[in-house]
């Protein structure tokens, strides 16, 4: 039984007790000392109970204004359905909830293509003739995700991708091999409520375990990496704007310095250089999206993405040579749209469907699909 129940029947025991008190003295005189300062001890404790049965309602109430309402605890169970059943990387919106397995399989294709302009020189002639040449890239990315609910507010995250590269240019080039590993931790800085939305912070680690473009050979081998160390800080929100879902997050990465380097590299003037050292740019990434539940089965989101990296540095030398030099890139910059949506196929399980198209640089576009397998401790 709660302590205040306890109280109160208390009280009412006093209170009864204090009652018949009167009526005996009535029946039997003038009550006598005795009897009095036993009234006044009851009525002190009477008091005294009224006090701390006031001071247990209190805690009650603050505890229930604490606790979310139903209708928010509907909203964010709404927003988690739809985000979950569409975004391939959930981690960035969604915790999962404590000791809780998530699995997730993914796989993703991709194609950018553009012209290039080749100079070639005729066999046994002096001059140069002009060739146009199609640049074109195709990109297979399976790769498993695994995600645990540590708590109620932090989860984990890992990400194992395999690629396979495809290169349709001059001589056509392929490699399939081990992907960049990436890892992650996020934080429910603050659950979605009738006012705000949910917040949550993440910070993220990428491991250079795919091939990296700074250690083959570039005219004859790709890559299936980005070669360097990098870390990321973000802060993402989402929030139920019945009937749309609004979320998106702000992201800053940072890539350690590459050293250590021997890549034999042509300058494009008969002249062979070797890359040394590079040390990537800073990136600033965002994004925005809507999403639909439109119906109990099928969901869809709308997204933006977008980031700006700052120039990176290369160390280069002649080959025959020890005075080495600093180059310095362009800044950079990159964004996408993308549709994506979810069938529910098992009260635990969906499949995600997207289409991403770049709308900066070269013409691109992707195809990716996704589905998740949750276990629970």
């Amino acid at each position: 039984m709660p302590r205040y129940l306890l109280l109160l029947t208390a009280i009412i025991g006093i209170v009864i007790a204090l009652g018949l008190g009167p009526a005996m003295a009535a029946d039997s005189g003038d009550p006598s000392p005795t009897q009095v300062e036993g009234y006044k001890t009851l009525q002190e404790r009477l008091d005294g109970l009224e006090d701390e049965l006031d001071l247990y309602k209190r805690e009650a109430d603050a505890r229930k204004a604490l606790l979310p309402t139903r209708e928010e605890a509907s909203e964010r169970k709404k927003t988690e359905e739809v985000l979950r059943a569409t975004e391939e990387d959930t981690a960035e919106f969604v915790l999962l909830k404590s000791r809780t397995i998530e699995m997730r399989y993914s796989l993703s294709y991709s194609h950018s293509s553009y012209d290039r302009i080749a100079t070639e020189t005729a066999d046994g002639l002096s001059y140069q003739y002009v060739e146009i040449e199609r640049e074109a890239y195709y990109s297979l990315i399976n790769s498993v995700g695994l995600g645990y609910g540590l708590m109620d507010k932090v989860s984990l995250s890992a990400t194992f991708p395999f690629v396979y590269k495809y290169q349709v240019s001059g001589e056509d080039q392929q490699i399939s091999d081990l992907g960049d590993m990436s890892f992650g931790v996020s934080y429910q800085a603050k659950q979605e409520s009738a006012k705000w939305p949910a917040i949550l912070l993440s910070f993220g680690y990428n491991a250079p375990t795919g091939r990296s473009p700074y250690k083959i050979d570039p005219d004859n081998e790709m890559s299936t990496g980005d070669g360097a160390h990098s870390f990321s800080l973000g802060a993402n929100f989402s929030k139920l704007l019945d009937p749309v879902i609004v979320f998106g997050g702000l992201s800053a990465g940072y890539s350690a310095r590459v050293t250590g380097l021997d890549q034999k590299r042509s300058n494009g003037y008969d002249q062979v250089m070797v890359l040394e050292e590079v040390r990537p740019g800073h990136t600033i990434s965002y994004a925005f999206g809507l999403g639909f539940s439109l119906s109990y089965t099928t969901s869809i989101t709308f997204r933006f993405n977008a980031s700006h990296s700052s120039s990176s540095e290369f160390r280069l030398r002649p080959l025959y040579g020890y005075q080495a030099r600093v180059y310095e890139g362009d800044d950079s910059s990159s964004a996408s749209f993308s549709i994506s949506t979810g069938w529910r196929l098992s009260p635990k399980t969906t499949l995600s469907v997207g289409l991403g198209y770049g709308l900066i640089g070269v013409e691109s576009y992707s195809i990716n699909a996704s589905i998740p397998f949750e276990f629970s401790l």
